[in-house]
Order: structure tokens, then C-alpha cells, then sequence
């Protein structure tokens, strides 16, 4: 009976177009890809097949003595000095509180929005947030979530004004929304709550900055940063501008003990392995030291270019974010036309945006 429902709605999604797979499972096709010109992946500044840094990650691996995987999540025996170290980096660089790692944006997400908000407390969101946060969202244990239309501080207006009270409320928001590429309004939208929460402690504001770090903000530090707004959580992963993995959440010393003693993702999954905080920590230093600086304005330069030939605008004060869209109600054949050019392109449909939504995504 089971398999028969299982493969019942796989037929459908195949009968759809919307059945997903592993793009590189077949031999051909991945020859084909492989030939294509990069305008899919997030890694924005080409860090992932940086020659310089890859070198120095081997020789870092090469002259430590740490086991090779961590074998146990940070509580019991994954944690390490590397993991230490690192997050005391990371809280400086940053300029946080205090940092703590976790494997994925996914699980900091999750981690983060199930666990700080107590009852009695609202979240409100926009709508366009990660599917991460909404996982989060559904584990909290809040009293309301809400969403405002997206970037609409107008809207956020009227929905923080039909809010009950509440003891705290959370913003949820990411600084660059991944499949829209659209800029938080975050100015607008802190002056917003700061009128409907005056007390600076029930006002929090969480930033998801997965695909703003490393593009935007002194150092690749991001769009808060760049921006010069302080907020109460950022998340920023590894795996887009950084080209390595792994996440970290900037949040208060308090919210970090907490978030060790409470947080699911965090003390019931292995520990990053040493090998893969090494790789975080060689990517900073390099950012340190500014050898990124050339390949992030040559990055502005080319979306730059590439808004000027598709007579696009941006309203945003900042320049325009390395993700493109362009609405199509025939994706699919849009982004193979595109393909069959030479230049690797997807297209995304529903379930992952509306229906009426579907869009071919260039970054």
C-alpha cells in the first residue's frame, strides 16, 4: 500500500514536470553541464575554485594532527579548538556578541526560530522567506507567526498595528531574498517596529544573510553591515559567497547558551568535522586580508553590466544583488534555450515558487 501511494505521487509530479533529480546522475548530461559558462551556482566571487585558497586549506589539513572527522556533536566529543577558535574568529570579524557554528543555513534556521521565541511571543515575517525559517517557524513555540508582503514596510505597518500584545516580537527577514534577488529594506522596516515595540528588549531582529555575506558590507561582512543596522541575530553560511560549507549564527552571549542547551539540530547532530572548520577559517583569513576585495567589485561590475543589458532597475542603496530573474510561464524551455547558448541557467517552478511565479534564476 505504501509504495503504491510513494510512487502514485511521483507519477504525478512526473506527469507535472515538477519530478526532481539528481542533475549529475547521468554521465552525458553531466559532460554537457560541466561545458557550460556558471551563471547558476552561488558561488559569487569563485572562492570554491580559488587556486590560493585551496592550497592553503591542504597545507593547513597537512599540519594538523585533529582526527578526520569529529565523531560526535559539539556536547559530547565533536568539539575541538579548531571549533573553538574559529568562533571566536568569526564573533570578531563579524563584530558579534558571540558566534556558534552549526552544520547547515538550514539547521541554524531551524534552530534559531524554534528555539529563542518563548510563548507569549509573535514572529512576523516576510513572506518571501527562506523555506528554513518557516521550518523553524512551525517548531516554535510563539503564539503568532505572521507574514507582511514582501520588502513592504507599509504593510508591516498594518500588521504589527492588528498585532495582540505580545511579549516579545520577532522580525524575521533575509537580506537578500534568494529567488527574487530583491535587498532587505531593513532601515525602513526597523523604523517600523521600533514605533510598534519602543522597549529595545521585546523588539529582536533576525537577518538570514546567506546570500548577502560576501557580497555586500566591509569585508564581505554583509548587508547589515553595509547598511550600518544592528540587529539582534544574523545567520550567515559558508556555502554561497564563501564557497566552502557550514553556518554560523552572530547572536548575544545569553542567546548562544541558551540555544546550546535547547536546540535540536545543534546537540543531536555530528559536529562539523575539523576538516571543514579549517576550510571556514582559511576562507576569513583570506578575506582578512583582503584578496577578495578585486573579485567582488569585478562581481558588481559584470551585474551591473548585465542590468543594463536586460534594461533593468534597481531602487535599492545598494547596488544590485548578483541574483536575476526573469518570469516565464514556459521556464523550463526558456532556460534550456538559454542552455543550448552556453551559459547554465535554471529554471525554477512550483513548489518552490508560486505557480504563476515560475522563473528562469541567473546568478
Amino acid at each position: 500500500m505504501l509504495d503504491e501511494q510513494l510512487t502514485h505521487a511521483l507519477r504525478v509530479r512526473e506527469a507535472e514536470g515538477r519530478r526532481r533529480r539528481l542533475l549529475l546522475s547521468d554521465a552525458a548530461e553531466a559532460e554537457r553541464l560541466a561545458r557550460l559558462v556558471d551563471f547558476s551556482s552561488n558561488d559569487y566571487v569563485s572562492v570554491a575554485r580559488n587556486p590560493r585558497v585551496r592550497r592553503a586549506w591542504l597545507e593547513r589539513l597537512g599540519a594538523s594532527d585533529e582526527a578526520f572527522g569529529s565523531t560526535g556533536s559539539r556536547l559530547l566529543d565533536g568539539d575541538s579548538t579548531t571549533h573553538t577558535q574559529l568562533e571566536h574568529k568569526l564573533a570578531a570579524y563579524f563584530h558579534a556578541p558571540a558566534a556558534l557554528l552549526c552544520n547547515t543555513g538550514f539547521d541554524a534556521n531551524v534552530s534559531l526560530l524554534s528555539t529563542i521565541p518563548q510563548p507569549g511571543d509573535a514572529i512576523v515575517y516576510d513572506e518571501l522567506v527562506h523555506a528554513s525559517m518557516h521550518d523553524g517557524m512551525r517548531k516554535s513555540r510563539a503564539q503568532t507567526c505572521v507574514a507582511f508582503r514582501h520588502n513592504d514596510p507599509a504593510d508591516l505597518d498594518r500588521v504589527l498595528t492588528n498585532l495582540r500584545p505580545h511579549n516579545n516580537v520577532f522580525l524575521a527577514l533575509e537580506s537578500v531574498y534568494s529567488m527574487d534577488g530583491t535587498i532587505c529594506a531593513l532601515p525602513d522596516l526597523i523604523k517600523v517596529l521600533e514605533r510598534h515595540a519602543p522597549h529595545r528588549n521585546t523588539r529582536h531582529i533576525l537577518v538570514d544573510e546567506a546570500h548577502g555575506a560576501g557580497v555586500y558590507g566591509q569585508g564581505g561582512r554583509g548587508v547589515c553591515n553595509a547598511l550600518h543596522c544592528h540587529v539582534s541575530a544574523r545567520l550567515v553560511t559558508f556555502g554561497k559567497a564563501f564557497g566552502c560549507a557550514g553556518a554560523v549564527l552572530l547572536v548575544p552571549v545569553l542567546w548562544r547558551e541558551y540555544l546550546l542547551n535547547y536546540a535540536r539540530p545543534l546537540i543531536y547532530s555530528t559536529a562539523l568535522p575539523p576538516s571543514q572548520a579549517a576550510a571556514i577559517d582559511v576562507v576569513i583569513s583570506a578575506w582578512e586580508r583582503g584578496e577578495m576585495e578585486a573579485a567582488v567589485q569585478m562581481l558588481h561590475t559584470r551585474v551591473a553590466e548585465l542590468y543594463t543589458a536586460l534594461g533593468l532597475r534597481s531602487d535599492a542603496a545598494l547596488p544590485p544583488a548578483p541574483i536575476v530573474q526573469v518570469r516565464s510561464a514556459h521556464a523550463k524551455r526558456l532556460a534550456a534555450h538559454v542552455q543550448a547558448a552556453g551559459f547554465l541557467v535554471r529554471a525554477v517552478c512550483y513548489p518552490t515558487v508560486p505557480r504563476d511565479k515560475e522563473r528562469v534564476r541567473k546568478t
